[in-house]
């Protein structure tokens, strides 16, 4: 039997943070709410996804809706390290763009 893998966000500090784990509807809702309290919905500027093993589109979805709160907020969003799964999602859905770190 295997452990569910579970999401894991850490605050690195001067609004970057890394998320790890599994980025998957089972764990979204805790992971929207851990965002919300710990500031980063709009205080991120950049996450490091180098250290997600799961992906799914419910967690696409996520980061879309993060990046889109961020916007609105007057801020912007960039995303480093991106998995091949989420890129491929992405690509499917027109998303590559929205997810393409800063250059």
């Amino acid at each position: 039997m295997s452990a569910a893998v579970t999401s894991q966000l850490a605050d690195r500090g001067q609004g970057r943070c890394v998320l790890s784990g599994a980025l998957t509807l089972p764990n979204l809702p805790w992971l929207w709410k851990e965002l919300e309290t710990s500031g980063l919905l709009a205080g991120a500027r950049e996450v490091d996804l180098s250290s997600v093993q799961e992906a799914d589109s419910a967690g696409l979805a996520l980061l879309m809706a993060w990046k889109a709160y961020c916007l609105k907020q007057g801020g912007d969003l960039a995303f480093h390290a991106v998995p091949q799964k989420l890129l491929a999602l992405a690509k499917l859905t027109g998303a590559e763009t929205a997810l393409a770190a800063a250059g």
